[in-house]
């Protein structure tokens, strides 16, 4: 007799979690954006140039599908303008509508190199974001 009862429990412990799971997932929102989709965030060619650095503070605003609102500060204006315009290509899962801040980090590196040098992109969305690449050759 027990032994008959056991692929019974197992059977309705199985459709117990699958069902559970089901309705979690179903209504699962996630506290924090999940970034579903974005372009790579590149070093400004023209900030690179300049040799202009820096780390830009941003505070993005969302409705729970996308971002509304984005203001900034913190850099020199080509890396602002950078940061802005990567975070708005970002595609967001559906979330808690809420205000959150996004560090970018732009660094220059040595050795300086001519030309242009892919660079290395650290993400840890969605709220930190670092570029860095190597320094432009100074033109004598």
């Amino acid at each position: 007799m027990k032994r008959s009862l056991i692929p019974i429990v197992i059977g309705l412990l199985t459709l117990l979690h699958a069902y559970s799971a089901a309705a979690q997932s179903a209504s699962y929102t996630p506290e924090s954006p999940v970034v579903n989709s974005a372009e790579m965030p590149l070093y400004p060619d023209l900030a690179r140039q300049a040799r202009v650095e820096g780390t830009v503070q941003l505070r993005v605003t969302t409705d729970g599908t996308s971002i509304t609102e984005i203001t900034s500060s913190g850099a020199h204006k080509l890396l602002l303008e950078a940061a802005e315009q990567n975070v708005r290509t970002w595609k967001l899962c559906r979330h808690k509508p809420q205000t959150f801040k996004v560090t970018f980090v732009y660094k220059l590196e040595s050795p300086e190199v001519y030309g242009f040098v892919n660079p290395t992109v650290l993400l840890e969305l969605p709220t930190r974001v670092e570029v860095r690449t190597k320094k432009p050759m100074a033109v004598p």
